[in-house]
Order: structure tokens, then C-alpha cells, then sequence
């Protein structure tokens, strides 16, 4: 990177959701925590996937190496934390999202510095997070001591079609 990129430029705020991904998925493999608060940390975790993924597929070509993601975070919002498969799900949930910032998430930052200039890549980056502020979203009560308001989302059923859904309308885009 020559120099430092504005933090509303669309490649740090890419990068930014690579490492919160990253983060949170550190954060799960440590295995601390009831199994509520790891649902909670789960969710959280798909909140923001759910965030990104919108973002690049807003702005990038392609979203092949999430479509796992996708049917895992499908799998894991019908999985109670209690059932033995909640972890397993997880755990492929996590091994999906690692590959996404190891392998597609670097190239996917390198595509958009190459091919667009500066001032583009600042006015996306702003859209994108202009479009995560304005997304309709519902507060969990169990994670408002530890995480900003606007990064909660209620959990359960249809909460991953109900987050993207949400952030397509905030987008302008059909749902």
C-alpha cells in the first residue's frame, strides 16, 4: 500500500471487515463462553459476513467462495447452541470465512486498488458504509454491552435473508 487510504476508501474498508471477520472467527476457535454467548458471538459473526458479502457483491465481481458461507450461516440460524452440530456447523462457518480472507478477500482488495482510481474507490467506500448506517436493524439485548448498536441484528430464523435483505433496500437495490 503506498501510503495511508482514507478510511472511507472501499479497500480499508474491506480490509477493516477482513479483520473484524478475522477477529471474531479467533475469538470463536478459543471455545470460551456459555453456549448463548457463543450463539450470540455466532450471530455477530454473520451479521457482519452478512454485511461484507452485500458490500462485495455490490461492487466486485463474483461471490463464489461465499456461496458455503452462505448455506452454513442457512444451517447454523436453525441450530440451537445446545445441539452437537452447533459446533460442527460453526467450525465449517469459521474454515469458510478463513479461506475468504486468506485467498479471496487480499485478491479481491488488490482487484479494486488496481482497476479503480482513488476518488472512486473513496465515494464506494463511503456508499458502502453510508448503506451499513442506514440498513433497518434490531438490537439483541443480550449483545448490547458489547457490541455498537448499529452492528446488532436480531438473530433466529431467516436472519441471514432478513440482514441482506436489509442492507439491498438500504442500497437502492431489489431485495
Amino acid at each position: 500500500m503506498n501510503g495511508s487510504q482514507p478510511a472511507t476508501d472501499l479497500t480499508t474498508v474491506l480490509a477493516g471487515d477482513h479483520r473484524e471477520l478475522d477477529r471474531l472467527c479467533t475469538e470463536l476457535e478459543l471455545g470460551q463462553g456459555s453456549p448463548e454467548n457463543r450463539r450470540d458471538l455466532a450471530d455477530h459473526l454473520i451479521a457482519v459476513l452478512v454485511r461484507h458479502a452485500v458490500a462485495e457483491e455490490r461492487f466486485l465481481d463474483g461471490d463464489g467462495d461465499l456461496a458455503e458461507a452462505e448455506d452454513l450461516m442457512r444451517r447454523l440460524e436453525g441450530t440451537g447452541p445446545q445441539e452437537p452440530r452447533f459446533e460442527r456447523v460453526l467450525g465449517g462457518l469459521i474454515r469458510a470465512v478463513r479461506r475468504h480472507v486468506r485467498d479471496e478477500g487480499a485478491r479481491a482488495v488488490r482487484e479494486v486498488r488496481a482497476s479503480c482510481p482513488p476518488e472512486r474507490r473513496a465515494e464506494l467506500g463511503r456508499e458502502v458504509l453510508e448503506v451499513r448506517h442506514s440498513a433497518a436493524t434490531l438490537p439483541h439485548p443480550d449483545l448490547a454491552d458489547r457490541m455498537p448498536q448499529a452492528d446488532q441484528l436480531w438473530p433466529g430464523p431467516g436472519f441471514v435473508d432478513r440482514a441482506r435483505a436489509a442492507l439491498r433496500r438500504a442500497a437502492g437495490s431489489p431485495g
